[in-house]
């Protein structure tokens, strides 16, 4: 597997001051949810999952099948996460990474911020201490290409 190189400061410092500062809707949700209750979730369309590496880890691994993928370290990911939370307020918004990190920071970000309708996969899809992690679970990943094509282009779950 290839290692992908951790954005450098200049690139993660506006995603976090965006994080800070989202002013967005509030809902009841639990915190850590396991890959396989994500996936059976996702499946049933009761939760949304958003897959927040990067376009390299995707192409890597592929996308949880179901997942939108939205690019944590994207210069709009604060506009594309409120989108997604505020286009969906009575459904769960999921959010996945590689190991549980980056979406247990958001989580927090977003938790400080008044969301609580979001949960965090903390396995993540390769494994952690929480869990063995979407990919080594079995569970079913699409390439990249197919779940862009796949999410709506409005963030709105149908």
């Amino acid at each position: 597997m290839r290692r992908v190189p951790f954005p450098s400061l200049a690139l993660r410092l506006p995603v976090l001051l965006i994080l800070l500062v989202l002013p967005l809707p509030s809902l009841a949700g639990e915190d850590a949810w396991s890959a396989r209750r994500a996936w059976e979730a996702t499946r049933d369309g009761e939760l949304i999952l958003v897959d927040l590496r990067t376009p390299e880890e995707w192409r890597d691994t592929g996308v949880p099948e179901g997942a939108w993928p939205i690019n944590l370290y994207d210069r709009n990911f604060g506009l594309y996460i409120s989108k997604v939370i505020g286009n969906n307020p009575d459904r769960t918004i999921g959010l996945i990474c590689a190991t549980g990190g980056r979406s247990s920071y958001v989580l927090s970000a977003l938790r400080r911020n008044g969301v609580t309708n979001v949960i965090d996969v903390r396995e993540g899809v390769m494994g952690s201490a929480a869990g063995p992690g979407w990919k080594a679970a079995g569970l079913p990943m699409v390439p990249p290409e197919e779940a862009l094509a796949a999410m709506p282009a409005d963030f709105t779950a149908r």
